[in-house]
């Protein structure tokens, strides 16, 4: 038993089909180039984030050769904070604190753009038809690097990832769940082969692995409110996980007491049975 496709797909809603996730910074043939149907490469949206990349790389302030995440959200918006961060959040607490700090999910009507905005635009030269891709694409592209597959330097933004922000916001379809699926098992595979467990350091997306063990073996609260979403926002947020010393720890894996086997089971309303490929033409 372990963490599949399926589960990322029911529990994170990361698609599993469409064009395949290649992460580099794309040529400069291929940022202009065009197909036979004279349809570009990449969109538009992905020459701006390289030269905002290129911009935040060159200022004054920045010291070394990488942007971090924290300033390419300060150059992208504009506007005041609307979540504010949780705060500490204490030990071996029996039961879910009644408040999570988890936003509701809702997403308000999109304003006009603000004059900081516009200057921003502006300043990239960045054409009325585009400024809500390219600003849509400017998220995504953080959303991968921080949340999605995050790398070996967790606090920088990751200009390989622009290509396939700017494919997303362009309305591509990006299979997401099996690099998801590769780097966590690489990520476990990393620990469990270290001399030091507790002492590596390896990057990758282990909130996804807690919303699985939090579906099929309860290791996490359930949130209190209603959000909308996939089913990992219900074991999201401030003291969402329970505490457990090593050997319950153990007790509830191994001996599998509380496993909830169909979480993730795809339900159909008449009776069906999975057959192998390769046994087909035997039935």
């Amino acid at each position: 038993m372990s963490i599949s496709l399926w589960d990322l797909h029911e529990l994170v809603g990361l698609p599993m089909t469409g064009c395949l996730y290649d992460e580099v910074v794309p040529s400069a043939l291929e940022l202009t180039g065009v197909d036979e149907k004279r349809e570009r490469f990449i969109p538009h949206s992905c020459k701006y984030l390289l030269y905002a990349y290129h911009l935040l790389q060159n200022s004054y302030d920045n010291r070394c050769s990488h942007v971090s995440i924290d300033k390419w959200v300060k150059f992208w918006s504009k506007k005041t904070t609307k979540y504010h961060p949780p705060p500490p959040r204490k030990e071996k607490k029996m039961v879910r604190p009644k408040s999570t700090h988890n936003p509701l999910g809702d997403i308000a009507i999109h304003e006009r753009w603000s004059t900081a905005e516009e200057a921003l635009f502006a300043k990239l030269c960045i054409a009325r038809s585009l400024k809500e891709e390219v600003y849509l694409a400017a998220y995504l592209a953080c959303w991968l690097c921080l949340f999605v597959l995050p790398g070996k330097d967790v606090i920088s933004i990751r200009p390989s990832t622009f290509k396939m922000a700017s494919l997303m916001a362009n309305g591509r379809r990006v299979n997401l769940a099996i690099p998801v699926l590769a780097s966590i098992y690489e990520g476990l595979n990393t620990v469990a082969t270290s001399p030091k467990p507790t002492g590596t350091s390896h990057s990758f997306p282990i909130h996804f692995l807690y919303a699985w063990l939090a579906c099929y073996f309860k290791t996490h609260y359930s949130v209190w409110q209603e959000l909308r979403g996939q089913k990992m926002t219900r074991f999201s947020g401030e003291g969402g996980a329970k505490y457990y010393e090593l050997r319950e720890a153990r007790k509830r894996i191994h001996k599998a007491e509380f496993v909830s086997w169909a979480c993730n089971m795809l339900v159909k309303a008449e009776p069906f049975k999975f057959v192998s490929w390769s046994l087909r033409e035997q039935i």
